[in-house]
């Protein structure tokens, strides 16, 4: 039988989670782009290979989405909005946890990718939507006998404007309705 725990994050709490982020991402100011995103893929993998609870299963997936929607050459986010991305992503990025005076344990690591997750949910759920659309178009322009009146990258290009279009309205929608903590921690992500 599942047993639901909730917990709600204090103001210490919120308050450690914002100066990981921002040192975190001070840090990756500096850092390439593949960097950042290599720092991530580590986490992850480090992550892998202990024994650990669903529930930091679940948000380490997260996290994978998040890796796999920076990197997706069909994808071409905006500057601004692969800005948005590698900031999440740098708050995996800093030093090792024993040169840190943040470090992380697994639960740390799923808690910081909760909040990014949350924040960057429009994207995810575009990026979603885009990668089952690929698939989909894929396999059915594939088959024998179906017209193929567009390229690829026509079609990609299509579903991809109108994915992000939808994403930016849900997102500016989510921030206007938000409250002060959901506005404080989209900002703190330069979210």
């Amino acid at each position: 039988m599942p047993l639901r725990i909730t917990f709600n994050l204090g103001e210490a709490d919120l308050q450690h989670f914002e100066a990981v982020a921002q040192q975190t991402q001070a840090n990756a100011r500096q850092l390439p782009a593949e960097t950042i995103i290599a720092a991530a893929r580590d986490i992850l993998q480090s992550a892998e290979g202990n024994q650990t609870a669903a529930f930091v299963r679940e948000r380490f997936a997260r996290l994978q989405a998040v890796i796999e929607m920076a990197t997706d050459a069909d994808w071409l986010l905006s500057e601004e909005d692969r800005r948005r991305v590698l900031n999440a992503l740098a708050c995996f990025s800093g030093p090792p946890a024993a040169a840190s005076p943040f470090s992380a344990g697994l639960l740390d690591h799923a808690i910081m990718i909760e909040l990014v997750s949350r924040d960057l949910e429009h994207d995810l759920d575009a990026y979603r939507d885009f990668c089952d659309f690929r698939k989909s178009e894929f396999t059915n322009r594939r088959r024998p006998g179906v017209e193929q009146d567009l390229q690829r990258d026509e079609w990609l290009q299509q579903r991809r404007a109108v994915l992000q279009s939808r994403m930016h309205a849900r997102r500016k929608r989510a921030l206007e309705a938000a409250g002060s903590s959901v506005r404080r921690l989209f900002s703190l992500f330069g979210l």
